[in-house]
């Protein structure tokens, strides 16, 4: 089953400044390769997206310093993946930058997508997982249960359960159900170790209406009400490392761990 997947990768990077005053977010490197290139080789290391929407920056922004820096974020972007052959095509779409929900929205209208499954991924999220079990898992849950969205989740460190948005789940035909998420609980409150891994599928059919005219985030607005409805399914991996290169604490841990060999990026399909 081949699915669109979409990357968000809009961000403004403002905890990493002063990098990102001269380089998109997306574009700063690691191990000779941007970000944006390890989330890209990881949505597609399951050989099962036919094509690619980036949500890039346009001209948004509180001033004319902003809006300048946001449009030539985008540009650089834009650029780079133009000379990339990624086996699939990749399209950048400016975003107007309303937090995840709005960006989704707008880039499902602006390329007239209204039906069928979509992976969600975060540009500054580095992970690995497998997107081919994924996918037919998010498809069983779908047949048996009738849910329109499928998470991943993993388990986190005991010790950092309060850095995250932590799920609770429950069994269903042996299948997991996400009650709700707890973002970012007291550890000794959260109701379990599994965390968003901050990738979703999406069937826009049945959640192209739950999108709410504001700005607001997916895991604020659609996945509470999917989880009422019994509808959001958690696909729990075990992940060899995950990364949210938000701060420049982050990215200088990210930089370390990649000159080390610790983490990889995984190779195109078909190319390395």
């Amino acid at each position: 089953m081949l699915v669109r997947a979409i990357i968000l990768a809009a961000g403004k990077g403002t905890r990493l400044r002063p990098l990102t005053y001269g380089i998109a977010k997306p574009l700063l490197p690691l191990k000779g390769k941007p970000m944006i290139e390890w989330v890209i080789r990881s949505v597609l290391s399951g050989n099962n997206i036919k094509e690619i929407y980036v949500g890039i920056s346009g001209t948004v922004g509180k001033d004319f310093q902003e809006r300048i820096l946001s449009h030539t974020h985008g540009i650089c972007i834009d650029s780079y993946l133009k000379k990339v052959d990624y086996g699939v095509p990749v399209h950048t779409i400016p975003t107007p930058q309303k937090e995840t929900a709005g960006d989704i929205l707008h880039i499902l209208m602006e390329r007239n997508i209204t039906s069928g499954p979509v992976l969600v991924a975060y540009g500054d999220n580095m992970t690995q997982f497998n997107v081919k079990k994924m996918i037919e898992y998010h498809r069983k849950c779908r047949k048996k249960l009738g849910t329109a969205a499928t998470v991943l989740l993993f388990k986190a460190p005991k010790k950092e359960l309060d850095r995250f948005g932590i799920a609770d789940i429950k069994k269903k035909h042996g299948l997991t159900l996400i009650k709700s998420f707890v973002e970012k609980p007291n550890i000794s409150e959260a109701p379990s170790e599994l965390a968003n891994g901050g990738y979703y599928i999406l069937e826009v059919e049945d959640v192209l209406d739950l999108f709410p005219r504001k700005k607001t985030k997916v895991e604020e607005s659609i996945f509470p009400v999917l989880a009422e409805q019994e509808k959001l399914a958690g696909f729990v991996e075990k992940l060899p490392f995950w990364l949210d290169i938000s701060t420049m604490e982050a990215y200088e841990k990210a930089s370390v761990m990649a000159h080390e060999g610790l983490i990889l990026p995984p190779p195109l399909p078909n190319s390395e």
